[in-house]
């Protein structure tokens, strides 16, 4: 039996993760698991990340074969996956990882752009990350808490939105940027907003690419790749599922067929 790769969530951002993978890796069954009904994560602590996060795994490795685990979204990668690599046997990666090196590789003046969800800019997760392999480069993170809620109300091409991006990013564009991180997965929605606003001289990087090469690489030195494989597809959600089924079509561009409803009591022991 082909086992699934897991990904989770706290909404519909780490379906641009998905897409990534089952556009590098169609024959592998996936299971995605959105923790809508606690979202979102950017401000919440870090106890309680790393709380949610052990407790959507726990699910995950309890009710399916899986053969991997990715944390799809930022702010857990940056804030829990060392815990989660220590109370779990199985293989678990996040998204932020490949990044630094790849933007390493493609800054030409050495300034590096980073925005995202307030608790992941605050962690300096990327710039810790970047520095460690290069003192040459300068990393400037931006907080940009409202364009998730933009992105889920579908907003990723309006005047409204035009204008919140451009006060977010007018600082990283004063600075003369020449690579930007997009350091949640909401953001490959807006990305042809932002790079308008950056300008084609900006080379934005997409971690979601960049994980399913990791992923790629991963399955494929362990041998542990599917072949032949019809996949199956599993969506799973703490609320809205109606919501997140029509919205989740237009993060993956692919029709989904079945929404299932996990009551969050149960990821918390409660009756």
């Amino acid at each position: 039996m082909n086992r699934f790769i897991g990904l989770f969530d706290s909404g519909m951002g780490g379906l641009t993760v998905l897409k990534a993978i089952m556009d590098l890796l169609p024959e592998e069954n996936t299971v995605y698991f959105g923790d809508v009904g606690r979202a979102p994560y950017g401000s919440r602590s870090p106890d309680v990340l790393k709380r949610y996060s052990e407790q959507i795994v726990r699910y995950l490795t309890g009710h399916y074969q899986l053969k991997l685990v990715i944390a799809a979204c930022n702010t857990i990668s940056a804030v829990s996956l060392g815990h989660l690599k220590e109370v779990f046997d199985i293989p678990i990666m996040g998204i932020i990882d490949p990044v630094p090196k790849k933007a390493i590789e493609t800054t030409r003046n050495g300034r590096i752009g980073v925005i995202g969800t307030r608790r992941t800019i605050q962690s300096s997760v990327y710039r810790q990350k970047i520095e460690q392999l290069s003192d040459s480069v300068s990393v400037y993170g931006q907080e940009c808490p409202l364009l998730i809620h933009l992105i889920e109300e579908g907003w990723t091409n309006e005047p409204a939105s035009r204008m919140i991006l451009a006060e977010y990013l007018s600082n990283l564009k004063h600075l003369e940027i020449d690579t930007l991180i997009l350091g949640c997965t909401h953001y490959p929605m807006i990305r042809a907003m932002i790079q308008e606003y950056m300008g084609n001289g900006v080379v934005i990087i997409d971690p979601a690419v960049a994980c399913a090469d990791m992923v790629r690489e991963s399955l494929t030195k362990g041998e542990k790749l599917n072949h032949d494989n019809y996949p199956e597809r599993i969506y799973l959600v703490t609320d809205n599922a109606d919501l997140f089924w029509s919205s989740g079509e237009r993060y993956l561009n692919r029709k989904i067929h079945k929404v299932n409803v996990v009551d969050i009591g149960s990821l918390e022991g409660r009756d």
